[in-house]
Protein backbone atom coordinates (compact mmCIF):
# COMPACT_ATOMS: atom_id res chain seq x y z
CA UNK A 1 0.00 0.00 0.00
CA UNK A 2 2.62 2.47 -1.21
CA UNK A 3 0.23 5.37 -1.30
CA UNK A 4 -1.04 4.67 2.20
CA UNK A 5 2.67 4.96 3.52
CA UNK A 6 3.29 8.29 2.49
CA UNK A 7 0.21 9.34 4.88
CA UNK A 8 3.17 8.04 7.60
CA UNK A 9 5.38 10.59 6.70
CA UNK A 10 5.97 13.96 8.38
CA UNK A 11 3.58 16.53 6.15
CA UNK A 12 4.90 19.82 5.80
CA UNK A 13 2.42 22.97 5.13
CA UNK A 14 4.02 25.97 3.32
CA UNK A 15 2.01 29.12 4.12
CA UNK A 16 1.34 31.83 1.33
CA UNK A 17 -0.36 34.85 1.51
CA UNK A 18 -1.66 36.63 4.78
CA UNK A 19 -0.38 34.75 7.83
CA UNK A 20 -2.24 33.15 9.85
CA UNK A 21 -3.57 34.70 13.25
CA UNK A 22 -1.41 33.52 16.10
CA UNK A 23 -4.98 31.30 17.85
CA UNK A 24 -4.54 29.45 14.60
CA UNK A 25 -1.21 28.81 14.34
CA UNK A 26 -1.45 27.74 17.65
CA UNK A 27 -4.02 25.26 17.05
CA UNK A 28 -2.74 23.89 13.64
CA UNK A 29 0.91 23.89 15.73
CA UNK A 30 -0.85 21.59 18.38
CA UNK A 31 -2.63 19.51 15.87
CA UNK A 32 0.62 18.61 13.86
CA UNK A 33 2.57 17.73 17.29
CA UNK A 34 -0.01 15.61 18.35
CA UNK A 35 0.27 13.84 14.72
CA UNK A 36 4.20 13.66 15.35
CA UNK A 37 4.24 12.18 18.39
CA UNK A 38 1.67 9.25 16.95
CA UNK A 39 4.25 8.77 14.13
CA UNK A 40 6.75 8.79 17.05
CA UNK A 41 5.26 6.19 18.99
CA UNK A 42 4.17 3.48 15.65
CA UNK A 43 8.31 4.34 15.24
CA UNK A 44 8.90 2.88 18.56
CA UNK A 45 6.53 0.05 18.30
CA UNK A 46 4.06 1.32 20.59
CA UNK A 47 0.42 1.25 18.37
CA UNK A 48 -1.64 1.99 21.39
CA UNK A 49 0.24 5.01 21.81
CA UNK A 50 0.08 5.67 18.40
CA UNK A 51 -3.97 5.42 18.56
CA UNK A 52 -4.26 7.49 21.73
CA UNK A 53 -2.44 10.50 20.39
CA UNK A 54 -4.21 10.10 16.94
CA UNK A 55 -7.40 10.02 19.08
CA UNK A 56 -6.12 13.39 20.49
CA UNK A 57 -5.51 14.78 17.49
CA UNK A 58 -8.47 14.14 16.17
CA UNK A 59 -10.72 15.56 19.13
CA UNK A 60 -8.31 18.82 18.52
CA UNK A 61 -9.72 19.85 15.36
CA UNK A 62 -7.39 17.42 13.31
CA UNK A 63 -8.30 16.46 9.80
CA UNK A 64 -11.02 13.86 10.21
CA UNK A 65 -10.36 12.15 6.82
CA UNK A 66 -6.30 11.50 8.11
CA UNK A 67 -7.04 10.65 11.16
CA UNK A 68 -9.41 7.99 10.23
CA UNK A 69 -7.04 6.72 7.32
CA UNK A 70 -4.51 6.50 9.85
CA UNK A 71 -6.17 4.39 12.36
CA UNK A 72 -7.35 2.10 9.77
CA UNK A 73 -4.20 1.56 9.39
CA UNK A 74 -2.52 1.88 12.51
CA UNK A 75 -5.31 -1.01 13.63
CA UNK A 76 -4.28 -3.23 10.48
CA UNK A 77 -0.85 -3.26 11.22
CA UNK A 78 -2.14 -4.22 14.58
CA UNK A 79 -4.56 -7.15 13.17
CA UNK A 80 -7.72 -5.38 14.69
CA UNK A 81 -9.02 -6.23 11.54
CA UNK A 82 -12.75 -4.99 12.52
CA UNK A 83 -11.24 -1.81 13.56
CA UNK A 84 -9.53 -1.18 10.68
CA UNK A 85 -12.73 -2.16 8.53
CA UNK A 86 -14.36 0.56 10.68
CA UNK A 87 -11.85 3.07 10.39
CA UNK A 88 -11.23 2.91 6.69
CA UNK A 89 -15.24 3.01 6.42
CA UNK A 90 -15.18 6.42 7.67
CA UNK A 91 -12.44 7.35 5.73
CA UNK A 92 -14.44 6.81 2.62
CA UNK A 93 -17.98 8.47 3.97
CA UNK A 94 -15.34 12.19 4.62
CA UNK A 95 -13.92 11.64 0.96
CA UNK A 96 -16.36 9.11 -1.33
CA UNK A 97 -14.13 8.96 -3.92
CA UNK A 98 -10.83 8.55 -2.35
CA UNK A 99 -8.63 5.76 -3.24
CA UNK A 100 -6.46 4.63 -0.35
CA UNK A 101 -9.57 3.87 2.23
CA UNK A 102 -11.17 1.28 -0.61
CA UNK A 103 -7.79 -0.01 -0.64
CA UNK A 104 -7.74 -0.52 3.19
CA UNK A 105 -10.63 -2.47 3.15
CA UNK A 106 -8.79 -4.68 0.49
CA UNK A 107 -6.22 -5.42 2.27
CA UNK A 108 -8.31 -6.38 6.01
CA UNK A 109 -10.58 -8.84 3.22
CA UNK A 110 -7.53 -10.10 2.09
CA UNK A 111 -5.95 -10.65 5.79
CA UNK A 112 -8.89 -12.46 6.87
CA UNK A 113 -9.16 -14.96 4.13
CA UNK A 114 -12.60 -13.70 3.05
CA UNK A 115 -12.82 -13.92 -1.27
CA UNK A 116 -16.39 -12.81 -1.48
CA UNK A 117 -15.32 -9.40 0.50
CA UNK A 118 -11.86 -9.20 -1.23
CA UNK A 119 -13.85 -9.14 -4.56
CA UNK A 120 -16.44 -6.60 -3.56
CA UNK A 121 -13.37 -4.54 -2.13
CA UNK A 122 -11.32 -5.30 -5.14
CA UNK A 123 -14.11 -3.85 -7.75
CA UNK A 124 -14.57 -0.86 -5.74
CA UNK A 125 -11.12 0.06 -6.05
CA UNK A 126 -11.58 -0.36 -9.87
CA UNK A 127 -14.29 1.87 -10.15
CA UNK A 128 -11.93 4.65 -8.74
CA UNK A 129 -9.00 3.44 -10.88
CA UNK A 130 -9.71 0.44 -13.19
CA UNK A 131 -6.29 -0.03 -13.82
CA UNK A 132 -5.62 -0.94 -10.41
CA UNK A 133 -2.86 -4.08 -10.37
CA UNK A 134 -3.82 -5.13 -6.52
CA UNK A 135 -7.69 -5.12 -7.38
CA UNK A 136 -7.28 -6.73 -10.62
CA UNK A 137 -5.49 -9.57 -9.37
CA UNK A 138 -7.94 -9.82 -6.23
CA UNK A 139 -10.71 -10.32 -8.48
CA UNK A 140 -8.66 -12.85 -10.80
CA UNK A 141 -7.84 -14.89 -7.50
CA UNK A 142 -10.19 -14.56 -5.64
CA UNK A 143 -12.95 -15.37 -8.94
CA UNK A 144 -10.60 -18.18 -9.69
CA UNK A 145 -11.05 -19.57 -6.07
CA UNK A 146 -14.60 -19.27 -6.13
CA UNK A 147 -14.13 -21.54 -10.14
CA UNK A 148 -15.48 -18.44 -12.07
CA UNK A 149 -13.29 -19.07 -14.60
CA UNK A 150 -14.70 -16.38 -17.16
CA UNK A 151 -14.65 -13.61 -14.80
CA UNK A 152 -11.02 -14.65 -13.43
CA UNK A 153 -9.85 -14.66 -16.93
CA UNK A 154 -11.53 -11.33 -17.85
CA UNK A 155 -9.56 -10.24 -15.14
CA UNK A 156 -5.86 -11.66 -15.44
CA UNK A 157 -6.39 -10.70 -19.37
CA UNK A 158 -6.67 -6.90 -18.20
CA UNK A 159 -3.22 -7.28 -16.30
CA UNK A 160 -2.11 -8.74 -18.80
CA UNK A 161 -3.01 -5.58 -21.05
CA UNK A 162 -1.09 -3.38 -18.83
CA UNK A 163 1.44 -6.09 -17.78
CA UNK A 164 2.66 -8.55 -20.85
CA UNK A 165 5.41 -10.02 -18.69
CA UNK A 166 3.51 -10.60 -15.57
CA UNK A 167 3.97 -14.42 -15.08
CA UNK A 168 1.84 -14.61 -12.16
CA UNK A 169 -1.27 -13.04 -15.00
CA UNK A 170 -0.23 -15.65 -17.93
CA UNK A 171 -0.19 -18.45 -15.68
CA UNK A 172 -4.00 -17.34 -14.25
CA UNK A 173 -5.13 -17.32 -17.62
CA UNK A 174 -3.90 -20.11 -19.16
CA UNK A 175 -5.19 -21.86 -16.21
CA UNK A 176 -8.68 -20.15 -16.24
CA UNK A 177 -8.47 -21.21 -19.88
CA UNK A 178 -7.69 -24.71 -19.44
CA UNK A 179 -10.35 -25.24 -16.95
CA UNK A 180 -12.85 -23.36 -19.72
CA UNK A 181 -12.02 -26.24 -22.02
CA UNK A 182 -9.92 -23.86 -24.13
CA UNK A 183 -7.12 -26.89 -24.11
CA UNK A 184 -5.17 -24.73 -27.35
CA UNK A 185 -4.80 -20.93 -25.95
CA UNK A 186 -4.15 -22.81 -22.21
CA UNK A 187 -1.35 -24.37 -24.23
CA UNK A 188 -0.33 -21.23 -25.65
CA UNK A 189 0.47 -20.08 -21.94
CA UNK A 190 1.63 -22.79 -20.40
CA UNK A 191 4.39 -22.59 -23.58
CA UNK A 192 4.90 -19.19 -22.99
CA UNK A 193 5.89 -19.68 -19.10
CA UNK A 194 8.03 -22.48 -20.03
CA UNK A 195 10.18 -20.19 -21.44
CA UNK A 196 10.55 -18.16 -18.67
CA UNK A 197 10.99 -20.65 -16.23
CA UNK A 198 11.23 -24.13 -17.18
CA UNK A 199 11.60 -25.84 -13.59
CA UNK A 200 8.25 -24.73 -12.58
CA UNK A 201 6.36 -27.69 -11.67
CA UNK A 202 3.00 -25.93 -12.31
CA UNK A 203 3.98 -25.10 -15.72
CA UNK A 204 5.10 -28.81 -16.39
CA UNK A 205 2.16 -30.11 -14.93
CA UNK A 206 -0.40 -27.54 -17.61
CA UNK A 207 1.60 -29.07 -20.08
CA UNK A 208 1.08 -32.20 -19.77
CA UNK A 209 -2.66 -31.44 -19.01
CA UNK A 210 -3.07 -29.97 -22.08
CA UNK A 211 -0.54 -32.29 -24.30
CA UNK A 212 2.74 -31.39 -26.33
Amino acid sequence: MKRMILLLLPVVTLGVGVPDTPARSSREESTGLLWQASLTAETNGDVTGALDKLGAYMKNGGDPFLGWLRAGWLNYSDKKYDDAARDYGEAAKVHPGALNPRLGLLAVAQARNDGAAAIAAAEAVLKVEPTNYRALMAVAWGAYQGKDYKRSATAYQRVLALYPEDATAISGAAWCAFYAGKKLEAKDGFHRLMSLNPADTYVRQGIAATGR
